[in-house]
Order: C-alpha cells, then structure tokens, then sequence
C-alpha cells in the first residue's frame, strides 16, 4: 500500500506543529499507564468524602479556597476543579467523582459561611446592583426582601447537608480558620502603659 503525498505531508505538518499524531495516545506502553487508567484509589464515597474533606481544610487550601470565594469564583467552580485533580492524580473514576460533587459543593459553602464570605454557586452569578431611587431602596429594605438573599436562599435550598457523613459536618463545626494575615487585629490597650505613667 502506496502513502500518498497528502498523508506525508500531513504527518509533517502535524509534527511541526506540535500536535499529536492520529492514534498517537494509543502508542503508550502498558507498563506506563496514565493515573486515571488504573484502578482509583477510592472506591467508597464515606472514604473519599473524609480524603477531599482533609484537603480542603489544609491551610493552604482552605486560604485559596475562600479568596477564590471572595472573588467570585463559583462553588460549582471551586468543586470541580478540586474533583477534576483528584481525578488525574487516579484518586477516584468518573462516577465517584460526580457522586462526591453535591458533598465537595456543601463543604465548601460551609467553609465559606464559617469565614464569614458570602458566596455564590456559579461565577458570575450575581449581578450588578440595579440603580433605584433612595425611596424605592428605602422600601425594598424596609421590606426585607433582597434579591442576594433571595439567591443565597435558593442556592442553600438546592444543596442537601444530608449528603455529607455526620462525622465530617462535626469536624467542619470543629474547624478553626485561622484569620488573614491581612485583617485588622483588634488590641486591646495594655493595663500596664496606663498607670506606670506617673
């Protein structure tokens, strides 16, 4: 069987450019696999539940966790990448991933409302303020509606706690955030400067 010119040169084309030739990822050796080729290292959604949760209350973590919060990146967002890594690491296989999504989402919200950040499921999500006259923004909050709580209260209703195992909703009210480095720290004036004075 005779190669054309056209395949030549596209297998030239294709290798100068960088780009990977057809079937080239079927080529890999079998002693080689890729992480997510093998068998994951979790199987069972209370273990892998307890493992993400250990990983997001890192320091590190939990600190890029909550300033992507606060900048308005999404739960959903924040969830899937963290599910997404472990994935590539060959932690879990696809179907565990989606099951471990609905928990990952509430620990996150749950770190969020701990730090005192308000959040949102999906970036982008929120909407500039509509521009309304002090009297009509006088009686919207007279009123007590607001349409930011009115999403939070939907985004909170639409994730069940149940999902996640008794144990680690009692270690994420046991967690202490450290606070950022950035805060005010309160001080209080020291007793002893006041009255040595004299």
């Amino acid at each position: 069987m005779a190669v054309s010119d056209k395949a030549v040169e596209f297998l030239e084309n294709s290798l100068d450019t960088g780009r990977p030739v057809p079937g080239q990822s079927l080529t890999n050796s079998p002693e080689q696999p890729y992480k997510w080729e093998q068998p994951p290292e979790f199987v069972n959604t209370n273990e892998a539940t307890t493992y993400v949760f250990g990983l997001l209350t890192e320091p590190e973590t939990t600190s890029n966790l909550l300033m992507s919060v606060m900048n308005g990146v999404g739960i959903i967002d924040l969830a899937s990448i963290v599910l997404y890594s472990g994935f590539l690491e060959g932690k879990w296989n696809p179907d565990l991933m989606t099951l471990l999504m609905e928990p990952t989402m509430y620990m996150i919200m749950a770190l969020a409302e701990k730090a005192d950040i308000e959040y949102q499921m999906e970036s982008g999500e929120s909407e500039q303020p509509i521009e309304m006259s002090p009297d009509k923004e006088i009686n919207m909050l007279k009123g007590g509606i607001s349409e930011l709580d009115n999403m939070k209260k939907q985004a909170t209703q639409q994730v069940n706690e149940k999902v996640v195992p008794q144990n680690i909703q009692e270690m994420i009210e046991e967690t202490e955030l450290s606070p950022s480095l950035l805060e005010k720290v309160k001080s209080k004036p020291s007793s002893s400067l006041l009255g040595k004075g004299e």
